[in-house]
């Protein structure tokens, strides 16, 4: 709604021209890789505003998923990954108009939009939705228990989640999911660890979120207590007893 009216029809015009020319470029490719049949060319192009002020940018083509070229901004250079990738990099590193042109997109102009983009959509994109914790015991496998942290409906997708056995960290023998949308404007994700129901070891997971620092720990015993929960220095400490899944 903030944009001027003929924004997306002159967007989507030059996505069209980009179209028409990766057209042209893959079966240029296919040529020099001598390949027939169905295959995909791609381009990545984006920046980042961190939060100290500094930015990013990046610009990458792949062939069928696999990373072709990458441009280096600083260096104003292409890093080619195969033989046929260094023939197109010779070619496009000879016009030095053109890499002059990305790095100030990469630079400047990507960073004037995303920073209208963030203006726009304050109220939604800054905004901080906390994660709700839960963690459960399954037996995943005869003889095997397997605990399982969740985290739902938090919002910046942005998380740390962590098992500590005995107050140490366990990256190693742990598993993770990835960082999935829930569809509703929020995200979930979730580690697991197995553990050993015959051991004394005290698990506990470690979630860290926008500043906030949550620790559920898991006690030996099978059955449940009422949940206890106190903020300590900044942070909210979950004690939980849970029983068997």
């Amino acid at each position: 709604e903030n944009l001027a009216p003929d924004h997306w029809e002159r967007y989507t015009q030059l996505l069209r021209g980009w179209q028409q020319t990766f057209k042209v470029e893959l079966k240029r490719l296919q040529r020099h890789y001598n390949h027939s049949g169905s295959h995909t060319y791609q381009r990545m192009i984006g920046c980042e505003l961190l939060e100290d002020g500094s930015t990013t940018g990046f610009l990458q083509y792949a062939y069928d998923g696999q990373d072709f070229l990458i441009f280096n901004k600083d260096s104003l250079s292409w890093l080619a990954v195969d033989n046929v990738a260094h023939t197109v990099k010779r070619a496009w590193e000879a016009n030095q108009h053109e890499l002059r042109y990305q790095k100030n997109w990469l630079e400047k102009e990507c960073i004037a939009w995303l920073k209208r983009f963030l203006e726009y959509g304050n109220d939604t994109l800054q905004r901080t939705e906390p994660p709700l914790v839960r963690v459960n015991r399954k037996e995943t496998f005869p003889g095997v228990t397997t605990l399982f942290c969740k985290a739902y409906s938090f919002y910046p997708p942005e998380i740390y989640m962590t098992w500590m056995k005995n107050g140490e960290e366990i990256v190693q023998e742990m598993d993770y999911g990835d960082i999935l949308p829930s569809g509703d404007g929020t995200y979930q994700t979730w580690a697991s660890v197995e553990l050993d129901p015959k051991s004394s070891n005290l698990y506990s997971c470690h979630v860290e979120h926008c500043g906030v620092h949550m620790v559920l720990q898991v006690p030996q015993e099978s059955e449940t207590i009422p949940l206890v929960m106190k903020a300590v220095s900044g942070s909210i400490i979950l004690v939980i007893v849970l029983a068997g899944v």
